[in-house]
């Protein structure tokens, strides 16, 4: 199956790592992968601003608290026999992936799909918005 991760570094080899989410299967070790690679590109993008503001993604939609402006970042894609699959297209390896593509992704790229909030609070309606 041809999946997608998006990351804000440059990788060759993509490695599991412990995630910390909100449910069980944002909280296997794995590598994270996306259906499509508009997801993907978001979710590099927002990775650009961990650390610095609260930002959530959706298949469609990056949403970000406030004006700071996301770096680019890497999207990879892969092929994996048995993927875990969790919830809204996302799905898992356990295995390291070595990409067979990697693209870098430019915000400039994807700001129509960007939207701008005043609190985390509209970042989760947001994105609850735009899961149906």
């Amino acid at each position: 199956m041809k999946l997608y991760h998006g990351s804000p570094q440059n990788f060759n080899i993509l490695k599991p790592q412990k995630a910390r989410g909100i449910n069980e299967f944002e909280n296997i070790t794995g590598v994270f992968l996306t259906k499509t690679f508009l997801h993907a590109s978001l979710y590099a993008i927002g990775k650009t601003l961990k650390g610095k503001t609260a930002f959530g993604v959706s298949k469609n939609k990056l949403v970000i608290l406030g004006n700071l402006n996301p770096k680019a970042g890497y999207v990879y894609e892969v092929k994996v026999k048995n993927p875990i699959k969790g919830h809204l297209g996302q799905y898992a390896s356990e295995e390291e992936l070595k990409p067979i593509k990697k693209t870098k992704v430019f915000p400039k790229d994807y700001e129509q799909y960007f939207i701008r909030v005043k609190s985390k609070e509209e970042i989760l309606k947001n994105l609850r918005a735009n899961s149906k």
